[in-house]
């Protein structure tokens, strides 16, 4: 962990964030669009990665886009990219159709595992940094089952990633905000965006804004337990074995 002074992890690191390139995934949903303005406030560079070749941004982003399972075709372009935020995501609410499940996993869990792979296997890892929006999904309902499983399913998978990495991954655990996948959320998005900042700024590994007091509660515990768990129970293969 970086060696912050007092007034810096109260207040959290002034130019943290400045001058430096950070990609969004999911750039053209509400929660991208909140989270590259809160960027661009810190003065850093936001790259806008999406899938909607006709999403409209503010001069001066740099746009990118991809189409799911081609993510290889995006880790060229992250060369030179100093945080990657994973934020795209779909939610199928009650549908439970195998076309359904596909679609749950391949977006929320396998699209980001790919990402994160080819972004963090650069020459220097130990510098490079990612974010990733799982959801209190992980450790609560979301009325939706299939959301609920496949972002469980990355967050154990970055509890599990985060046993060998050489760069920071944090966790963006959000409770419900307002959006076009939520309009009932009772968070205004941009308020959101700029706590995941603040809280990034301060070093926190495990960002958790929402308005569920327990989840205060049940996630760090979650979160310690399983990692000790993956500690104890898994390894890294030796070289030259799958």
């Amino acid at each position: 962990m970086a060696d912050f002074t007092l007034w810096e992890r109260l207040f959290g690191k002034a130019e943290y964030l400045h001058n430096k390139t950070i990609a969004v995934t999911g750039a053209s949903g509400t929660m991208g669009r909140s989270l590259m303005a809160a960027l661009i406030k810190q003065g850093a560079k936001p790259i806008a990665i999406t899938t909607s070749p006709q999403a409209q941004f503010p001069e001066g982003v740099t746009v990118l886009t991809w189409q799911l399972g081609e993510e290889s075709a995006l880790i060229a372009a992250l060369t030179e990219v100093d945080i990657l935020v994973i934020n795209h995501g779909v939610n199928v609410y009650g549908d439970r159709t195998p076309t359904a499940i596909a679609t749950s996993l391949e977006v929320n869990a396998l699209s980001a595992l790919r990402l994160i792979d080819g972004f963090m296997n650069s020459p220097e890892p130990a510098t490079k940094e990612v974010w990733v929006n799982t959801s209190e999904a992980e450790v609560g309902p979301a009325f939706s089952p299939l959301y609920e499983i496949s972002k469980r399913l990355l967050g154990d998978l970055i509890t599990l990633k985060r046993e060998d990495a050489t760069g920071i991954i944090r966790k963006i655990v959000l409770g419900p905000f307002k959006s076009q996948l939520n309009p009932v959320g009772v968070m205004g998005p941009d308020w959101v965006a700029g706590a995941v900042v603040a809280l990034a700024k301060r070093d926190v590994r495990n960002i958790i804004v929402t308005i569920n007091p327990l989840t205060y509660i049940t996630f760090p515990i979650k979160e310690r337990v399983q990692s000790l768990y993956f500690k104890l129970f898994s390894r890294r293969s030796p070289v030259g074995r799958p």
